[in-house]
């Protein structure tokens, strides 16, 4: 069952329920949690988290729980360019 959504805080628009990816930091270190249930906005794309998935999150990350996966992420210098 999908989570409800009010409208978009930004532009009124109606948001729904989507997975997507989202990234994680803690303590200086970046996770990736993959299919995460979130609201999207059909208008201007902001998205929302519910409290119980954020918490979900956290509990995964900050119990030691191994990843699913492991990915290298290319980092680049913005300054640099």
């Amino acid at each position: 069952m999908a989570a409800k959504y009010g409208d978009c805080h930004y532009c009124g628009g109606k948001v729904t329920e989507r997975k997507g990816e989202r990234e994680y930091r803690w303590k200086g270190k970046m996770v990736i949690f993959q299919n995460v249930p979130m609201g999207v906005c059909l208008q201007c794309g902001e998205k929302y988290l519910k409290a119980r998935v954020v918490r979900k999150m956290e509990s995964a990350v900050l119990s030691g729980e191994k990843p699913d996966k492991t990915m290298r992420v290319p980092v680049y210098s913005y300054a640099a360019r």
